[in-house]
């Protein structure tokens, strides 16, 4: 009887083995989040493809790590910051650019990577890229095994990650090696060797339909965003603890001699809906007090012009083309760009609010805004704009 309970445990021992090893084994050789394949940071291989699901987070470290030192200079942001191409930023200063973007950006994000890149590289500028969202919530980990910040970029365990990685849900490894043996057609590279996005797929879709693109991917929440904007109060909490990364970021630039460069990126006016009110005015002051900054967010025409994006939250190349060359003065757009000192902070800020009142104004009398059309200069992508 005891021999028969032995063989019936190890029969069970064995089992619980196998199934170990099998979601081990496919999450490392599948390698879903591109966690254990792509140590080494050289995500220039040919035979590496990159999408957005992958951990970005975890890939951007391991290039910075290894290949840091053929850069002089940083963007880091949200998704938005995945718009600026390398070679355009290059035209400001001279520099080698790579874009450190990451989905759901948060300030924690930017404070852990800039501290990283100025630990590990020779690094001669660093800029920052900011978003209206990222008032709403400091720490973003919590939303994504992808939003997580590395191990070896905040401090933590290694070995702990490297488990972690290995006893991820199986059923992610499975859905990534059907959809790579069935030839999925929606997974694209989405990210160029230097960082920035590749956003090929989205002008392909515009150009087919400028005006259905843009309804179906910009617009889609057109009035429910403007009934937020002009109506409802928002209230978020992660001001101060913004304000205090930021702080603490351009401490550790002045320590070292790094150029810092802070920068607000445009907001179509439907995404302005999740933050733009009277307490984000107040920030935009108290950033002031901390450093200058060049602020391109706000109420004009580029953002109340839908075709200058491929969804209600990011823009195309045009954008970041334009807010380069309004920087280093190569060209500009009238509203569109303003650098913002401590001197003159309070009167840019007035004229937003002042802006903001005439729109909602406009909201209240006919139960929406007028945006800006295909046809207009203010579309900057098509063939009505300037960048053709």
């Amino acid at each position: 009887m005891a021999n028969k309970y032995k063989r019936w445990n190890l029969a069970i021992a064995g089992l619980v083995l196998c199934v170990v090893l099998w979601i081990v084994g496919m999450n490392y050789f599948v390698d879903p989040f591109g966690y254990f394949h792509f140590k080494g940071g050289d995500y220039g291989r040919i035979d590496f493809e990159l999408t957005a699901d992958q951990y970005l987070r975890f890939l951007q470290a391991e290039h910075i790590k290894n290949f840091g030192n053929q850069y002089d200079a940083y963007i880091i942001g949200g998704s938005k910051t995945g718009s600026y191409r390398t070679e355009k930023l290059a035209e400001m200063d001279g520099y080698s650019y790579y874009n450190v973007w990451g989905m759901m950006g948060s300030v924690q994000n930017y404070y852990y990577y800039a501290r990283y890149i100025l630990e590990n590289t020779n690094v001669k500028k660093i800029i920052m890229n900011l978003s209206g969202g990222e008032t709403r919530a400091y720490d973003r980990q919590y939303l994504s095994d992808i939003c997580v910040i590395p191990a070896q970029v905040k401090g933590g365990s290694v070995l702990l990650e490297n488990l972690d990685f290995l006893f991820k849900d199986v059923h992610i490894a499975m859905d990534v090696w059907k959809e790579s043996r069935d030839g999925d057609p929606s997974a694209s590279v989405s990210n160029c060797v230097t960082g920035e996005r590749n956003l090929e797929k989205y002008y392909r879709s515009r150009a087919k339909d400028p005006e259905a693109f843009v309804t179906k991917q910009v617009l889609k929440k057109f009035d429910k965003q403007m009934k937020r904007l002009f109506t409802k109060n928002l209230s978020h909490d992660a001001y101060e603890e913004n304000l205090a990364a930021i702080r603490e970021i351009k401490a550790l630039c002045d320590k070292k001699g790094v150029e810092f460069v802070v920068m607000m990126a445009p907001s179509f006016i439907g995404e302005m809906s999740e933050h733009d009110c009277e307490r984000y005015w107040e920030y935009m002051e108290e950033l002031a007090v901390i450093t200058d900054y060049w602020d391109f967010s706000g109420y004009h025409d580029i953002a109340l012009n839908p075709y200058n994006f491929y969804n209600d939250g990011h823009f195309l190349y045009e954008v970041t083309d334009l807010i380069v060359d309004t920087i280093t003065g190569a060209d500009c757009y009238e509203g569109f760009g303003e650098y913002v000192t401590l001197e003159n902070v309070y009167s840019h800020v007035q004229k937003r609010k002042e802006s903001y009142l005439a729109l909602r104004q406009e909201y209240e009398a006919t139960g929406t805004i007028r945006l800006q059309g295909y046809g207009d200069e203010s579309n900057i992508v098509g063939d009505g704009g300037k960048y053709n």
